[in-house]
C-alpha cells in the first residue's frame, strides 16, 4: 500500500504544482481554456489576482502532498478534498449566473468525483 500511495500522492502533487504554475503565469488564459467567458477574462481587473491566489494554493497543496509521509497523508487528503469541493461549488454558482461555460461544470465535477473517490479509497484502508 505504501508504494501505491507514494505513486498517487506524487502524481497528484506534481499535477497540482504544474496546474498552479500555469495559472500563476497565465491568469487570463487558463480560465478561458476552462470555460470562463472571453469578455470577462479580458476585462476583469481582479481576475489575475484571484487566479494567482488560487494558483498559490494549488502549488502549496501539491508541495504538501509531495512532502507528507503516508501515515500523515490522511489530513492532507481531507483538506485537499474540502478545497476541491469548495472550488466545484464556486464553479456551479458561477455557471448558474451565466459566467462560465458548461464544460467548466463538467470538468469541475469530474475533478471533484476523482478526488472524492481517491479519498474514500485511502480512508477505507
Amino acid at each position: 500500500m505504501t508504494r501505491e500511495w507514494d505513486v498517487t500522492r506524487t502524481t497528484v502533487g506534481t499535477l497540482s504544482i504544474w496546474v498552479g504554475t500555469a495559472a500563476l503565469f497565465a491568469p487570463r488564459t487558463l480560465p478561458r481554456l476552462l470555460g470562463a467567458s472571453e469578455t470577462g477574462t479580458r476585462a476583469d481587473v481582479l481576475l489575475p489576482l484571484l487566479v494567482r491566489l488560487a494558483a498559490a494554493r494549488n502549488i502549496a497543496m501539491g508541495a504538501a502532498l509531495l512532502v507528507t509521509p503516508a501515515p500523515q497523508a490522511r489530513r492532507t487528503t481531507e483538506v485537499t478534498l474540502l478545497l476541491t469541493a469548495l472550488d466545484a461549488a464556486a464553479v456551479l454558482v458561477a455557471r448558474r449566473g451565466g459566467d462560465v461555460a458548461r464544460r467548466s461544470v463538467a470538468t469541475s465535477l469530474a475533478v471533484l468525483g476523482t478526488a472524492a473517490a481517491g479519498a474514500v479509497r485511502w480512508h477505507r484502508r
